[in-house]
């Protein structure tokens, strides 16, 4: 059952979902639950030409973003209510997020404040306030390691844990 207030998992997910869940998996819970969802395709732009590239959009809240079939990013913003370890969510004030996590550094080419911790949080400029919380699989945090691919393969095989 999906929470929109459960634990946000830097490098591992939500509790309800993990990376490495197979988009097949997560479609046929979200079905099984009656939850609507939106699925689209990602922009190919960031992903090799060859591996599909999709994003399923839950209650304008969830976003989670599928290479190749498999969970590497999700997006948190709108109405989650969930919280990172050290308590950073949506709506905080950005300053305090940075007094929090005294890792967070922004990144004026992805104008986002990005921690070594395995998350990213985007703030509103005229609120001052976390607008979008966003945690992937380790490799995103190096292009080189990430566009390999090397990393779908721990996945491939991997049961989805539900």
């Amino acid at each position: 059952m999906i929470n929109m207030s459960e634990n946000i998992l830097p490098y591992k997910g939500l509790e309800s979902f993990k990376f490495g869940d197979k988009i097949e998996s997560v479609r046929l819970m979200l079905k099984e639950e009656k939850i609507s969802f939106i699925q689209c395709m990602g922009e190919k732009q960031y992903i090799h030409p060859e591996l599909k590239n999709e994003i399923i959009v839950i209650k304008d809240s969830i976003k989670l973003y599928f290479v190749d079939g498999i969970l590497f990013e999700i997006g948190l913003e709108n109405g989650f209510k969930g919280q990172l370890p050290n308590g950073i969510c949506i709506g905080m004030d950005i300053d305090k997020a940075v007094t929090v996590d005294s890792n967070l550094e922004y990144d004026d080419d992805e104008e986002a404040f990005v921690s070594s911790k395995g998350y990213t949080v985007i703030d509103d400029a005229a609120s001052n306030l976390v607008s979008y919380i966003e945690i992937y699989v380790p490799e995103v945090e190096s292009s080189e390691d990430f566009f390999l691919y090397d990393w779908l393969e721990r996945f491939k095989e991997r049961k989805t844990h539900r």
